[in-house]
């Protein structure tokens, strides 16, 4: 199955509006963490498939550049998934200028080592003096 996100009604509605030209059937949830609209599909043929991804990407960028502007129909945020020891997950909410302007510096992987690093601080906390405690 394959998942497309929309984070503005008006880009998933003209996402659906495709779908339903092609005669593709779908499914449509909300992820409970960001809130943003999640629509599934069967994989079609290959053609479509591509054609599909076109679109979506086009919008995608659209929607994403709506989000980063704060205009539209949504929210502008941005975050990252995080992965606690007791199984659960949630999402720190940042602002998309301030996302932007880190992974302008830094890669993605670097940032996510950043976030482990803070979260796995917070889950055990050490009080250790930084001068005596060996970098990973």
């Amino acid at each position: 199955m394959l998942e497309y996100v929309f984070f503005h009604d008006s880009f998933k509605k003209r996402f659906l509006a495709r779908l339903d030209r092609e005669g593709l059937a779908h499914e449509e949830t909300v992820d409970p963490i960001e809130g943003a609209a999640v629509i599934r599909i069967e994989e079609p043929d290959d053609a479509l498939w591509d054609s599909l991804d076109d679109f979506y990407d086009e919008l995608s960028d659209a929607d994403q550049a709506e989000m980063e502007s704060g205009s539209g129909d949504s929210m502008s945020t941005a975050g990252i998934y995080i992965a606690l020891q007791d199984g659960r997950q949630t999402v720190a909410k940042i602002r998309p200028d301030v996302m932007n302007r880190m992974l302008s510096v830094i890669s993605m992987d670097e940032f996510n080592e950043f976030v482990e690093t803070i979260v796995k601080s917070v889950e055990e906390p050490d009080d250790t003096p930084i001068c005596k405690t060996p970098v990973e």
